[in-house]
């Protein structure tokens, strides 16, 4: 009885790494599916002075460019840098 026990457990442990590999696929597979494209930013040209507001960033940035998909304040002295969708 021997053999057979151990047919039956390399057969388990092969059947376990077939199954381990397939979620993992699917789970990687799973997480290119809603990937977006980052999002860039470049200096406003439009916004002038201290950047205080995010908000005001954002508007000025969706007025400056319809590509323009936000913005926020960000570096010191804080200025207003715009977001689009980085190219492919």
């Amino acid at each position: 009885m021997e053999p057979s026990r151990r047919r039956n457990t390399n057969l388990s442990a092969t059947t376990t790494a077939v199954i381990l590999l397939l979620l993992v696929l699917v789970a990687a597979e799973m997480g290119s599916v809603g990937a977006k494209r980052a999002a860039c930013s470049h200096l406003s040209g439009r916004f002038s002075g201290l950047c205080i507001l995010d908000e005001q960033c954002e508007i000025n940035c969706k007025i400056e460019s319809e590509d323009n998909i936000g913005g926020a304040c960000d570096g010191f002295p804080s200025r207003c840098y715009c977001q689009t969708q980085c190219p492919p």
